[in-house]
């Protein structure tokens, strides 16, 4: 998304060629979001799925797992049965999950998170977008270059977890 947003940004504005007419071009989102979810695809089986099949030291398990004790957890498999696998320290690695802060009367507003957006096949008019981190104003300006009118909404300084001169 942010590299077609960029894309359409060139189109439009093209500082540095007089001789090449800048043309706003029609935004299909369905059609960009098509090809966003098929590249996702591609780079999960690249990078992760056909390196975790082709290491015999590594076993992919899918299910769902509980703690049986310290140093045993149970899966749940999503093919049927269970399965009792030891260990002797456990790291638990399940990707970050957006946060959504308590705002009053946000849940009754129709809000996006950062996934949501991505998975989105429509461009808002109008998109405020709350927060300051990378992310955030990735998504703003991602937004803003396929036609939405974007406010961005800082409590401090943008990128304030990052080095304080990029903010």
């Amino acid at each position: 998304m942010i590299r077609a947003a960029h894309i359409s940004h060139l189109r439009t504005k093209r500082p540095f060629d007089d001789g090449i007419t800048a043309v706003a071009p029609a935004i299909a989102r369905e059609r960009l979001l098509a090809q966003q979810h098929a590249r996702v695809d591609e780079l999960r089986r690249a990078k992760y799925e056909n390196i975790l099949d082709g290491s015999p030291s590594i076993t992919v398990l899918r299910g769902e797992a509980r703690l049986k004790d310290g140093c045993t957890l149970v899966v749940r498999l999503h093919d049927g049965g269970e399965r009792d696998l030891a260990f002797d320290r456990c790291l638990i690695a399940r990707g970050a999950s957006p946060a959504i802060p308590p705002i009053p009367g946000l849940e009754e507003t129709p809000f996006w998170t950062s996934t949501e957006a991505l998975a989105s096949d429509t461009i808002p008019p109008r998109l405020a977008v709350i927060g300051s981190s990378i992310v955030a104003a990735e998504l703003a300006q991602a937004f803003a270059r396929l036609g939405s009118r974007v406010t961005v909404l800082a409590r401090s300084t943008l990128f304030f977890r990052e080095e304080q001169a990029i903010g």
